[in-house]
C-alpha cells in the first residue's frame, strides 16, 4: 500500500501556498498528499485499540507516512486539542507527526510562554513587561525604563498585525483605555530595538536550512513580508545557527521561523519562534526549497 503525506488545515485557503508546494514536491518523489480539514477528523477510542479517521478512513502507519499541521487555533479549541489527539494515538503505532513533542508540550505557543521558556534556558529576549489590569499599564514607568518609543503586541501574533509603536505615554493611555480590561493580559509591553529589521531563521528537522533578512519599508516599523516588508537572503552566522537551533531544540520544534533581532550593538535577542511558518518569502528571498525539506524530513522518518 502506497503511503501518503496528510496535511491539516482549517479551510482550503489556509496555508495554501506552503500545501501547494509541499504537494508538489512530494509528488516529483512520487509521494501522495492528502489534504484534510480538522473538521474532517473523527476518532474511535477504546482501550488499546484507539483509531483515527479522516473523512472515514482510518490513519494507519500502513497508509500514512507522516502528518503536517497548520493553524488549528479556534476559540473553542476543540482543534488544537484534536491535533494533540491525533498525535498521542498515531506516534504510539509509529506515524510520524511534524512537530509532536512541541504540540504536546503546548496546545497554544503564545509569545509569553515563549518568554518564560527561553528565560529557563538562558535565550536572550527583549526586555518585556506584562501586566493585567489597566491601571498596572498607566502606574509603571515603563517609558522611562525602556524609554520611548515603546511596542506593544499581542502574544498571539497575528502575522504583526497585532504590534504597535507609541511615541509618548498619552498614545499609550490612549490605546490602554480602549483595551477591553479581561484582555489586557495577552499583551507585551516591549523596548523598542531601532533596526527596522529582523531575521528568519528556518528550522527543518531541527537543523537551520538558512536565513532571511526582512527590512520594513517607509514609515512602517514592523518588517513582517505579509506587510509589504521588503527580503533578501541572510548568511547566518555561527553564533545565529547556534542561538536558532537551540531555540527550536528547547520548545521541542522540528519545523519553524525562529525569529531574531539586533539592537545597535549587534546583540542578538529572540522574538519568537513561529512553529507553522510560511515560507513563501523566504524561499522568494533565499532560493532555498523549504517544501522539499519538510518532505524528505517526513519520508526519512522511521
Amino acid at each position: 500500500m502506497k503511503r501518503k503525506i496528510v496535511t491539516f488545515t482549517m479551510s482550503l485557503r489556509q496555508s495554501q501556498f506552503e500545501v501547494d508546494r509541499l504537494e508538489g514536491e512530494a509528488n516529483k518523489m512520487g509521494i501522495e498528499v492528502n489534504r484534510a480539514l480538522y473538521r474532517e477528523l473523527s476518532f474511535d477510542l477504546k482501550d488499546g485499540a484507539a483509531k483515527v479517521f479522516v473523512r472515514g478512513e482510518e490513519l494507519t502507519a500502513e497508509n500514512t507516512l507522516g502528518l503536517w499541521f497548520r493553524v488549528a487555533g479556534t476559540r473553542s479549541g476543540k482543534y488544537t486539542e484534536a491535533r494533540n489527539l491525533v498525535i498521542r494515538i498515531l506516534r504510539g503505532k509509529g506515524v510520524f507527526c511534524v512537530n509532536e513533542k512541541g504540540y504536546l508540550m503546548w496546545t497554544r505557543m503564545g509569545k509569553i510562554a515563549q518568554h518564560g521558556v527561553f528565560l529557563e534556558n538562558n535565550i536572550p529576549v527583549v526586555p518585556t513587561m506584562v501586566f493585567y489590569t489597566k491601571e498596572q499599564v498607566l502606574q509603571s514607568k515603563i517609558g522611562e525604563e525602556f524609554g520611548w518609543p515603546v511596542i506593544a503586541k499581542h502574544e498571539r501574533g497575528y502575522q504583526g498585525k497585532s504590534v504597535r509603536r507609541f511615541e509618548e505615554r498619552k498614545e499609550l493611555e490612549k490605546f490602554v483605555r480602549k483595551i477591553n480590561e479581561k484582555n489586557v493580559g495577552m499583551f507585551l509591553w516591549q523596548k523598542y530595538l531601532p533596526t527596522k529589521w529582523d531575521i528568519r531563521a528556518v528550522i527543518v528537522d531541527g537543523k537551520a536550512i538558512g536565513g532571511m533578512k526582512r527590512s520594513a519599508v517607509g514609515e512602517e516599523f514592523r518588517s513582517n513580508f505579509s506587510l509589504g516588508g521588503e527580503v533578501e537572503a541572510w548568511k547566518l552566522s555561527d553564533d545565529e545557527i547556534k542561538l536558532a537551533e537551540k531555540v527550536a531544540n528547547v520548545c521541542g520544534l522540528d519545523y519553524g521561523g525562529v525569529d531574531i533581532m539586533k539592537d545597535e550593538k549587534g546583540n542578538n535577542y529572540i522574538l519568537e519562534i513561529n512553529r507553522q511558518c510560511q515560507f513563501q518569502g523566504f524561499e522568494k528571498a533565499t532560493g532555498i526549497n523549504v517544501a522539499k525539506r519538510v518532505v524528505e524530513m517526513i519520508a526519512n522518518k522511521k
